[in-house]
């Protein structure tokens, strides 16, 4: 806030989003947001157009492109034998504080690394998530991203090994059922409007639909790969090569996104600049970060140029 007796401006950190409120037009305010944000920081969330107009006066990353998110709240929980969903060599277990079996599985550190609060001691005896397990891997977990008296909002992640089978629905449906019965009367979902994936995983449990938001990133906003098409990664190679002309800093980004959308002239045209510059990178981490150009005979003649 800028001040703290009758603020007039003011940015609110969670775990969903940085949202800047209040009067944008205050200079001194906003060049703090400004240092204060990591160049690479998103998701901003803007309160008016103004803000919105304004969003270069706080970000000092010119590549920063607005996007849309959607958010849902679970309306009525329609997945009920969620434990009846998965095959045999899968076990669903609850996070709470305090438990900490989890600890002795792999990506144990992806659910424990999740909770981002001053003091988990503050929700003893609430559920705070659900995951699926093999016996010696969490292959998905639904976890509270933050809680508000009788409200929480959650997020769910699967390993990529062990996706489209429907865990991440088993977990999700078994962290809503256990936060109902913890006495929890509004369940709150967040994701960005591409991710097909995520809402229909939140429709499938009993998600509504509430609203769309707008939002802003400094890079793609997806959760997989898989959330853009090929034309909305050229997009986003297109809107680097723009911020190129004004700060060529984003040779990279370029790059990759170029990559991702099977234009191998640009994808080189971007790495050569980067070498050009003095930056270097090894051979086996460009083919593995482009490797959507694999086959392609231009770019496969490029690399074979390569030591």
């Amino acid at each position: 806030m800028d001040e703290t007796v009758k603020p007039l401006s003011a940015l609110f950190i969670t775990p969903e989003c940085n949202l800047v409120a209040g009067c944008a037009n205050n200079q001194e305010f906003n060049e703090g947001v400004k240092q204060r944000l990591n160049f690479w920081e998103h998701p901003i969330m803007c309160d008016t157009e103004e803000w919105e107009r304004r969003i270069g006066d706080i970000h000092r990353n010119i590549a920063v492109k607005k996007y849309t998110r959607r958010y849902y709240q679970l309306a009525k929980l329609c997945l009920t034998n969620f434990t009846e969903l998965h095959s045999d060599g899968y076990t669903v277990e609850y996070v709470s504080v305090g438990s900490y079996d989890y600890l002795k599985y792999e990506n144990a550190e992806r659910v424990t690394n999740w909770f981002n609060f001053t003091d988990l001691n503050d929700f003893a005896g609430l559920c705070l998530g659900a995951y699926v397990r093999t016996d010696r891997k969490i292959v998905s977990w639904c976890l509270v991203d933050c809680i508000v008296d009788d409200k929480m909002e959650i997020g769910v992640t699967t390993d990529p090994e062990f996706r489209r089978q429907g865990l991440a629905t088993i977990a999700v449906g078994a962290t809503v059922n256990r936060a109902i019965s913890d006495g929890i009367r509004q369940i709150g979902w967040h994701c960005v409007d591409s991710n097909i994936g995520s809402y229909t995983i939140a429709e499938r449990v009993g998600f509504a639909h509430v609203k769309d938001y707008s939002s802003f990133t400094p890079y793609p906003p997806i959760e997989n790969i898989t959330d853009l098409d090929v034309e909305q990664w050229a997009e986003w190679g297109k809107h680097y090569d723009d911020m190129n002309e004004v700060e060529p800093i984003y040779h990279w980004q370029a790059a990759q996104c170029w990559a991702l959308a099977h234009n191998a002239s640009n994808t080189i045209k971007n790495v050569r600049y980067i070498w050009s510059n003095g930056h270097t990178m090894d051979r086996e981490t460009l083919l593995k970060q482009c490797a959507h150009l694999e086959g392609n005979e231009e770019w496969d003649s490029f690399v074979s140029t390569l030591v």
